[in-house]
């Protein structure tokens, strides 16, 4: 009896530190939930399959400055994606993630898409609302319809990484 509870409660502590955060979809000016999107764990970036997030192939691999693509659907780091310096998100290249044009600038909590290696602020990209993030439209990035729901702990770099493909 007494290794079963041990057996059991280590079982539940495996399950729960197993599924990282989830990212799903999300619609409408509420941010009503949908189907799992992405799966965020131990530095990558996974597609989820299913509406419950499980774990599909590895897309993007992440440190804290730098986010690679995936070489192969288990995690193993291919050719730079994005590079982050402070508030901005530049694209990169090559296996040393070397520094391109910039695609993201951060203001607190909107997100502007920039152009060009000065990182000239442009439209408005996103708003970032608690755990939801909306589309921001025009040049002050005003809050419309939501686009995903994050459920769970994500780093910064991650979510500008799922961002920064839309």
């Amino acid at each position: 009896m007494r290794y079963s509870i041990t057996m059991l409660l280590l079982v539940l502590a495996v399950m729960v530190n197993a599924q990282g955060t989830v990212v799903r979809f999300a619609y409408g000016p509420f941010g009503s939930m949908g189907d799992a999107a992405y799966v965020v764990e131990k530095g990558r970036i996974y597609q989820a399959c299913g509406p419950f997030g499980s774990k599909g192939p590895c897309l993007f691999v992440f440190d804290e400055e730098a986010v690679y693509r995936s070489a192969d659907a288990f995690g193993q780091r291919g050719t730079g994606f994005l590079r982050m310096e402070g508030d901005k998100v530049f694209r990169c290249s090559g296996a040393f993630c070397t520094r391109g044009a910039c695609v993201l600038q951060l203001e607190k909590e909107k997100v502007f898409r920039a152009d060009g290696a000065f990182c000239n602020k442009t439209d408005g990209g996103f708003v970032l609302d608690g755990n939801t993030v909306f589309l921001g439209e025009g040049p002050f990035c005003n809050k419309a319809d939501a686009i995903l729901q994050v459920q769970g702990e994500i780093p910064m770099i991650a979510l500008l990484a799922i961002l920064g493909t839309w």
